[in-house]
C-alpha cells in the first residue's frame, strides 16, 4: 500500500511536468506546424510511459528493459526539443523515470544524454543555448545526487515491505500456534475426557454430557475470539476453584496473599497453565492426590500444582509443557518444574 501510494505521487508528477511542458509549447512563438509537431511527440512519449514505462516503474525492473525504455522516450523527447525548445521542460518528469527503470551506474549515461538534448541540438541549429553548458553540467550532477536519492528510497521501501511481509508472515504463524494451544488445552481434552468416560466398564453418560456441554461452550468462546468459558462473569480465583474440584482425584485449592486484578492475558495463561497441568496429573501421574496453591505477593502471582505421583523423570516435554512455557513467555512469566515427593509445576507471572 505504501508502494503503490509513493508511485501515484511520481505518476502525478509526471502528469504535471507532461501538461506543463505541452502548455509551453502550444503558446511559443514558433509555426503551428511545429508546435502541432513538438506536441504530438511529447504525447507519443506519455503514451509510450503508458505502455511500457510504467510496467517497469512498477515492477522496479532495473536492467537492460529500462535502457529499452529510455531510448524509446528519447527517441520522442528529442524531435519535439528539435521543434519547440520549451519541450524541455518535460525533463523534471523524464529524468526521474530513467533512475526509477535503471540502476544508479547505468542510468548516469541515459541521464546525460538527456539533458545535453536541448544544448546538443540547439548547438547544430547555429543558436546559442538558452542553457549555459556550466549550468546544464550542474543539472547532471544535482539529478546524479537526486537519481541516488530515488534509487536509496525504492531500496528502503522495497526492505520496508519484506519487513512487513515478513511480520504478516510471524503474525499468521504465531495465531495458529495460539489456536493449536487453545483446541489443545480445551477441545482435545475435553474429547479424550469424553472418549475416557464412555470406554469405562460403567460408562458415566451424565458426566460425559456435562464435558460435552463445556466443550461446546469452549468452541463458541474460540470462534468468537472471547476470554476462555471458565472466565465468563466469574474471577480467576473462582474459575480455578471449579477446575481443581472437577478433578477426580482428592484435591485442594488455596489463595495466599491478597489477590489483585491481572490483565485477561495473564488470566487466560494462568488458567490454561494448571488446565494442561491437572490433565497431565489424571492421565500421566498416577496419583492419588493434587493441590493447587495460587499465592500472592508484591513481585506478581505464583500457581503451584502439586502431586504425589510418579513424577516427571526422563521424558522429554510434550506439546503441553511447551505450548505451557510459550503461553507465559506472552505475559512474562517462567514454568518450573520439579519432582521432589511427586511433580511439582510452578508458574510466576511478574504483576
Amino acid at each position: 500500500m505504501e508502494q503503490h501510494q509513493s508511485l501515484i505521487t511520481w505518476y502525478v508528477l509526471f502528469a504535471i511536468t507532461q501538461a506543463t511542458a505541452l502548455v509551453l509549447i502550444l503558446i511559443d512563438d514558433n509555426t503551428l506546424a511545429d508546435r502541432l509537431s513538438a506536441a504530438g511527440l511529447l504525447s507519443l512519449n506519455g503514451v509510450w510511459f503508458l505502455l511500457y514505462g510504467k510496467k517497469l516503474v512498477k515492477r522496479g525492473h532495473d536492467d537492460w528493459h529500462g535502457l529499452i525504455y529510455a531510448a524509446g522516450s528519447l527517441a520522442t523527447f528529442a524531435p519535439a526539443v528539435w521543434f519547440s525548445g520549451n519541450a524541455t521542460f518535460a525533463l523534471f518528469g523524464l529524468v526521474p523515470q530513467i533512475y526509477m527503470v535503471l540502476p544508479v551506474a547505468w542510468a548516469f549515461w541515459p541521464m546525460a544524454l538527456f539533458v545535453f538534448t536541448p544544448q546538443i541540438l540547439t548547438w547544430a541549429a547555429g543558436a546559442v543555448p538558452a542553457l549555459p553548458w556550466p549550468a546544464a553540467l550542474l543539472i547532471i550532477a544535482f539529478s546524479q545526487a537526486f537519481g541516488w536519492a530515488i534509487s536509496r528510497m525504492s531500496e528502503q521501501s522495497r526492505q520496508r515491505a519484506e519487513l512487513l511481509n515478513r511480520i504478516e508472515a510471524l503474525t499468521i504463524e504465531a495465531e495458529r500456534a495460539r489456536w493449536a494451544g487453545e483446541i489443545h488445552d480445551t477441545l482435545a481434552q475435553g474429547f479424550t475426557s469424553i472418549i475416557t468416560l464412555l470406554q469405562g466398564a460403567q460408562p458415566n453418560v451424565e458426566l460425559a454430557l456435562q464435558t460435552a456441554r463445556e466443550n461446546l461452550r469452549e468452541a463458541r468462546a474460540l470462534v468468537a475470539s472471547n476470554a476462555p468459558s471458565p472466565l465468563d462473569g466469574s474471577s480467576l480465583e473462582e474459575a480455578l476453584r471449579r477446575l481443581v474440584n472437577g478433578v477426580e482425584l482428592e484435591s485442594s485449592f488455596r489463595v495466599i496473599g491478597d489477590p489483585v486484578g491481572l490483565q485477561t492475558s495473564a488470566e487466560v495463561v494462568l488458567l490454561r497453565t494448571v488446565q494442561e497441568a491437572l490433565t497431565n496429573v489424571a492421565r500421566h501421574s498416577g496419583a492419588s492426590r493434587v493441590d493447587v496453591v495460587m499465592r500472592f505477593d508484591q513481585d506478581g502471582v505464583s500457581l503451584e500444582v502439586r502431586d504425589d505421583g510418579r513424577g516427571f523423570g526422563d521424558a522429554p516435554e510434550g506439546f503441553g509443557l511447551r505450548g505451557m512455557r510459550a503461553r507465559l513467555e506472552q505475559v512474562g512469566g517462567t514454568l518450573s518444574l520439579s519432582s521432589d515427593e511427586g511433580a511439582s509445576v510452578l508458574v510466576e507471572v511478574p504483576l
